[in-house]
């Protein structure tokens, strides 16, 4: 399989386009902010999200 290789630059002007494209469908009414961030989410609106260990998540990130 042949791995592709994708600039930095390349990246950001997709997504620019898809921002652009996204401004264009909320401002026409296709959708509605609630449909666009559902669908730009890593993470669904509805998903129930558990952190099994806070205290070992905070110390991870913030330290002791």
């Amino acid at each position: 399989m042949k791995v592709r290789t994708v600039s930095f630059e390349t990246l950001q002007q997709d997504k620019r386009r898809a921002r652009k494209r996204d401004e264009l469908r909320l401002a026409r009414g296709e959708v509605t902010p609630e449909q666009l961030q559902e669908k730009n989410s890593f993470i669904p609106l509805n998903a129930k999200v558990s952190i099994l260990n806070l205290r070992e998540t905070m110390e991870r990130y913030y330290g002791k």
